[in-house]
């Protein structure tokens, strides 16, 4: 095993070694660039030059606007106010186990949709008929609505 750790390095050590080394290849940005000279300016004339008399200084004055101003987007419609749900209507639960399933129906028979930790409230919105019948829940903060069994309820 040692010998084959070992010949394993040694080959990533030559291999790096070799095709990790540096021949020189720059980046089109780091070559050196040849020598240019500095343009010429010519020196402008001091008067200008005479013009013609018959010369008329002309104008491009177009008939119409050459770009066309884009015209103005349709006003969005007004968001549709979806109308506020009334006050909740129901009994604040705590729940009084270490943690407590919230089901798509009522019975064990039904998915698990959600799940509650010790001490936290939930809105009972139906009462259980029976202390081992399920109460219909929602949790308020993520919307949830589901079957929890009675007994793993307090006030």
């Amino acid at each position: 095993m040692f010998r084959l750790t070992f010949l394993l390095c040694a080959s990533l050590f030559i291999a790096l070694l070799i095709g990790g080394q540096d021949r020189g290849q720059t980046r089109f940005g780091l070559m050196p660039q040849p020598e240019v000279a500095p343009p010429v300016v010519l020196a402008a004339p001091a008067t200008p030059a005479p013009v013609a008399a018959d010369v008329v200084p002309a104008a491009f004055v177009p008939a119409a606007p050459v770009m066309q101003p884009r015209p103005a987007p349709a006003p969005a419609p007004a968001p549709a106010v979806a109308p506020q749900p009334a006050a909740p209507s129901g009994r604040v639960a705590i729940v009084n186990t270490r943690s407590a399933n919230v089901r798509s129906g009522p019975g064990k028979d039904h998915d698990v949709v959600a799940r509650l930790a010790r001490g936290e409230e939930v809105l009972v919105v139906v009462e259980a008929d029976a202390p081992d019948g399920w109460a219909l829940v929602r949790i308020e903060g993520d919307g949830v609505e589901g079957y929890v069994a009675a007994r793993l309820l307090n006030e």
